[in-house]
């Protein structure tokens, strides 16, 4: 069937037209990601609560104070704190509660303070360079923890009897043996520890259940791993 030159022109401007009512009928639930970490990013220094979104893209529900290393060496001490893990981006608050947060791009070190601080660098993780969060270091080695947030929407069409979807971050943390340029993922499975282990298998499952120790917490995985390499 063919179309006027007439009859076109309507029915693309039509098509327009449903676009753009499509565009400001979008639910909260679809959110673009750009958008939210915007507006997250304007509110660092409160808890980011999301509406129509699960979870944030941020390391800590609030800031964290830490002493922030710059790659030239300069030092800053009780700086509050964020890391979004979504895009791999480390923001600090430098003048005050009612200031915006401060994108720093050119830092080597973060460390919490507080009585169990805890260390962030950027380590090469295969071909990706990781925010990685340090568990146990000595000569040549490092055990480090790579936390990661992914921004997923929902694949399948809502209908009506199916309840409100969200957008949401999901959360995974991974462990990473480094030796040089080689990293090496220690699988928390039951084989996977016990590859680590070792000799010692027993004795960690042993500890795991006496200390009541979660694997996915990276203060019980350090304890682990400590326990493991520490001399006897």
């Amino acid at each position: 069937m063919k179309f006027s030159r007439l009859e076109m022109k309507w029915k693309v401007l039509l098509m327009a037209f449903i676009g753009v009512v499509g565009v400001h009928s979008t639910t909260l639930a679809q959110t673009p990601v750009q958008e939210y970490t915007y507006d997250v990013s304007r509110s660092f220094r409160l808890n980011p609560i999301s509406v129509g979104i699960k979870g944030t893209p941020f390391l800590f529900e609030r800031a964290a104070l830490g002493t922030i290393v710059l790659s030239k060496g300069k030092v800053y001490e009780d700086i509050p704190f964020n890391i979004n893990l979504d895009k791999g981006e480390l923001f600090i608050q430098t003048e005050g509660v009612d200031s915006d947060p401060f994108l720093v791009r050119n830092w080597e070190r973060v460390e919490t303070v507080d009585s169990s601080p805890r260390i962030f660098t950027k380590e090469r993780i295969g071909l990706k360079q990781e925010i990685t969060e340090e568990l146990w270091k000595d000569e040549g080695r490092k055990i480090v923890a790579v936390h990661r947030k992914t921004f997923i929407q929902p694949y399948v069409q809502r209908d009506g009897y199916s309840g409100p979807q969200y957008d949401e971050f999901r959360y995974d943390i991974s462990y990473f043996q480094l030796e040089g340029m080689q990293s090496k993922e220690i699988k928390t499975t039951k084989s996977g520890l016990k590859t680590f282990a070792g000799s010692k298998d027993k004795a960690v499952q042993d500890l795991i259940k006496q200390e009541r120790l979660k694997v996915e917490q990276p203060a019980d995985f350090k304890r682990i791993v400590t326990f493991i390499l520490q001399e006897n």
